[in-house]
């Protein structure tokens, strides 16, 4: 037996008053009443049963165990009967119940309740009851039509307006999503003020009150830089306030908390905008990596990640990954793979107190260092990436004085990053891995990036106490990590 607090003020009610009445034998039976309750994704079916004789016994007009609803193709399975307490009661036609002395002309309402709402806009019911295996069955009624409006939140975007707008507001979080699952929705994410939108594109299964352009989430920022909290419409449009939206720059991730306690999670690849190494206008684009080295907007970077670029922006500043913020190189040095770039835009306001120091002196073959960086964004997505290893040499490609060797593993989108030793001192600034040998990669040692920091046209300042020291090492990578940056050259 369930409880149910009795139908909802929202509910959306058509009443048919009886008006069309099947026959039997001393009584008449018609489709009284359907309610559609969005709220608890259920709906009502009322029917009314008039005797036209005295009658000793009227039997409930209960339906079989198989019997469903029908509109459009949603379709509904009969859950029980509503109880005058308040109770769903599992009831069908077998039970045999019914009144006693059923008086001529009196009318008998019974409510049947049905496990899902049926979504707006759908205005064709009926009642199917192909009966029980013992050959019991309740009415049927087909060819009904509903007063149910299609009030469901629209937009008028279609999938190339919608293409559009991602080109307009591209800003790592709008596109064009696709469910791994076959048979799940394709969804088109936009901006809309402060909040985003998530429009229904389409879906692998058909479902014919969904149309394209229809809302299918309204998401709402939280503190965590792509996580949401999310207004969602469920498949058959009943709205659930409980969904928790996540976007990594490559997928979309939706964990939907359901009322009777479990959850539904479901993913989504990013179609569009596609990953792709030339800008609009037509200029190769690329990312690597970079750090800070003071507060007031000075990054370090390789030389050849900003090599001949029309435009600089970095991004995860705050930890914000989907603002990017102008920059321009202030310094560089070309022999030695080096440049320093100063944030310039105008939104940008400091980074903070820089929690490593430079290290003195060099390292010993075998210490063990770490990397981080951002390798490969286009297919690893924009989470910051750990490898370690150690020195295996004090010289770099072909004996190079300015250059250790590295264990740790690095790959395309690493340059610029920081090596940090294990007291998370750092020591280097990762310039590029060999590549006819397995991890031997190539970092450029401290003392050449103080060098060039020297030929600032303004004293900075530096870093000056290391809080990473006598951490263990996830505990340092959460902090330095909000210290390294994508550096994106050419993406305007």
């Amino acid at each position: 037996m369930l409880f149910f607090n009795f139908f909802t003020t929202n509910a959306q009610t058509t009443t048919f008053y009886g008006t069309s009445k099947v026959q039997s034998d001393g009584h008449t039976g018609a489709l009284y009443e359907v309610k559609i309750d969005r709220s608890r994704d259920l709906t009502f079916v009322t029917i009314q049963q008039i005797p036209t004789k005295n009658l000793r016994r009227l039997t409930s007009a209960a339906p079989s165990s198989d019997a469903k609803i029908k509109s459009g193709n949603f379709e509904a399975s009969y859950l029980g009967e509503l109880q005058s307490n308040g109770n769903i009661e599992r009831t069908v036609c077998n039970d045999n119940l019914g009144w006693n002395n059923a008086k001529i002309g009196e009318k008998y309402n019974e409510t049947f309740v049905f496990n899902g709402a049926i979504p707006p806009g759908l205005k064709d019911f009926s009642l199917i009851d192909a009966g029980s295996y013992s050959g019991c069955r309740g009415f049927g009624f087909s060819n009904y039509t509903l007063n149910n409006p299609d009030n469901h939140p629209k937009t008028n975007l279609t999938e190339t307006t919608l293409r559009q707008k991602v080109d307009e507001q591209n800003d790592g979080i709008v596109g064009i999503y696709e469910d791994f699952d076959k048979d799940g929705y394709k969804l088109g994410c936009v901006k809309d003020g402060q909040t985003y939108k998530l429009v229904y594109l389409g879906s692998g299964t058909y479902r014919n009150w969904w149309k394209v352009g229809d809302v299918k989430a309204i998401l709402r920022p939280s503190a965590t830089t792509g996580v949401f909290k999310a207004d969602w419409y469920m498949a058959n449009k009943s709205l659930n306030n409980d969904t928790y939206v996540f976007f990594d720059g490559q997928t979309l991730k939706t964990v939907t908390n359901l009322k009777d306690g479990g959850n539904e999670e479901s993913s989504y690849l990013k179609m569009y905008p596609a990953n792709s190494n030339f800008s609009s206008s037509g200029i190769k684009k690329s990312s690597g990596t970079g750090f800070a080295i003071s507060s007031n907007g000075y990054i370090v970077t390789n030389y050849h990640v900003i090599e001949n670029a029309n435009s600089i922006e970095v991004k995860g500043v705050n930890g914000n990954f989907y603002r990017k913020l102008s920059a321009k190189v202030i310094v560089s040095d070309e022999r030695n793979d080096l440049a320093i770039l100063k944030i310039n835009d105008p939104n940008f306001t400091s980074l903070g107190s820089i929690p490593y120091t430079f290290r003195q002196g060099i390292a010993d073959v075998g210490e063990n260092v770490f990397v981080l960086g951002y390798p490969m964004t286009y297919s690893m997505g924009e989470e910051i990436k750990l490898t370690n290893g150690i020195v295996s040499s004090k010289t770099g490609f072909k004996g190079d004085i300015s250059l250790y060797q590295i264990s740790a593993p690095v790959q395309p989108g690493n340059s610029g990053g920081p090596l940090f030793d294990k007291n998370g001192n750092l020591i280097g600034i990762v310039s590029a891995k060999h590549s006819l040998a397995e991890n031997a990669g190539y970092a450029v040692k401290i003392s050449y990036l103080k060098n060039l920091i020297d030929l600032l046209p303004q004293t900075i300042n530096q870093p000056t106490s290391n809080t990473l020291n006598g951490k263990v090492l996830t505990e340092q990578v959460k902090i330095a990590s909000n210290f390294v940056y994508i550096i994106v050259v050419n993406d305007k």
